[in-house]
């Protein structure tokens, strides 16, 4: 994610080219919608999961509340640094043309000389294409690449899988993030909102997005975020 509502739009706009006062969220909070919210909406009107249903004569709870990840002066405890994931796979597709290296085209993914975060190329198969080497360029350097990638840039017209990034402007959760586990149904999952206030149906929406995977809760379940999986990006 992530789309900006047209509240945090608004201020932000008025905060930097009129110099009002924006001021920062004192709290953050995760939403899980019902349906991808619109940015006209609140987070008092957009889809969010029920907090109870009505079962028969009674309202009884559902569980479900929001993830409350404190203020904002709690980022550093919550988030990478913006624009950096030393964990997973990603890739920069690049269409330039020329000689040699530059005219290989294609999906490439960053070397690293920490193996660490990746393994040792040493397996990797050689593009006949390509008239240079590493050991042409960097002598007796040994560089790593991620995991199951052999060559970068060896496919050119299909995506590797990997998360694709131009530039930083993303931040990424440091540790799992857990919602409560569902006593009720809690019914489809299909969006997620970042808002101003830790309960369910008040408050502003911050920003919003579609969920990669949507997914019907039942009773029992229980829906987190592992570590790296909760990306939000400006571009």
């Amino acid at each position: 994610m992530a789309a900006l509502s047209d509240y945090l739009e608004s201020g932000l706009l008025h905060h930097i080219f009129f110099g009002n006062t924006f001021t920062s969220p004192s709290t953050v909070a995760v939403a899980l919608t019902s349906d991808v919210p619109k940015e006209s909406q609140s987070g008092v009107d957009m889809p969010e999961l029920p907090s109870g249903i009505q079962k028969g004569s009674l309202f009884v709870s559902t569980n479900y509340n929001r993830l409350d990840l404190g203020s904002s002066s709690d980022g550093s405890g919550i988030w990478n640094n913006v624009g950096i994931d030393g964990t997973t796979a990603y890739q920069v597709f690049s269409s330039e043309s020329g000689v040699g290296l530059a005219a290989h085209s294609g999906y490439f993914y960053p070397l690293y000389l920490e193996s660490s975060v990746a393994v040792s190329n040493s397996t990797a198969t050689p593009q006949a294409a390509l008239t240079l080497t590493f050991e042409d360029t960097f002598p007796n350097t040994t560089f790593f690449a991620p995991e199951g990638v052999m060559v970068s840039g060896d496919v050119a017209s299909s995506d590797p899988g990997f998360i694709e990034y131009e530039g930083n402007g993303f931040i990424k959760n440091q540790n799992q993030l857990l919602f409560p586990t569902a006593v009720e149904e809690w019914g489809w999952v299909s969006g997620i909102a970042i808002c101003d206030s830790k309960f369910a149906g008040s408050g502003n929406m911050l920003m919003f997005a579609q969920l990669t995977n949507p997914r019907y809760v039942f009773a029992g379940d229980t829906i987190k975020f592992d570590s790296n999986s909760l990306e939000i990006s400006l571009r």
